[in-house]
């Protein structure tokens, strides 16, 4: 059984574990852009970090233009929140992935 220390631990590991994923397979079968992004902006602000939507863009290797619409996307939905261009999971947004996280660190440690 896997040892995870918090949800920021489970979110840095399946962020690894896509990453291994697409470097067996091809990227297109297991598209979730929405999903990555939304890691990466949660990992973020468990760290207390500033995330910028292009670096978002980047760490999820989209086109700006396919990032811009997720990123529109996720926002019309209240999951995050842009400020210029800072963007963040909205209260909302954080929460659910939270607690998502909760619930899987039950399922993965018991």
């Amino acid at each position: 059984m896997a040892s995870f220390d918090g949800n920021l631990d489970l979110a840095k590991t399946q962020v690894a574990l896509r990453a291994l994923r697409y470097g067996h397979f091809p990227a297109d079968i297991f598209d979730e852009y929405a999903w990555d992004m939304m890691l990466h902006a949660y990992i973020a602000a468990l760290r207390k970090q500033t995330i910028y939507i292009d670096n978002l863009v980047n760490l999820t290797s989209k086109s700006k233009k396919v990032g811009d619409r997720w990123v529109s996307h996720l926002l019309k939905l209240g999951i995050v929140e842009v400020d210029d261009e800072i963007i963040k999971l909205s209260d909302e947004g954080f929460e659910r992935m939270d607690r998502y996280h909760d619930l899987s660190l039950e399922l993965t440690t018991t």
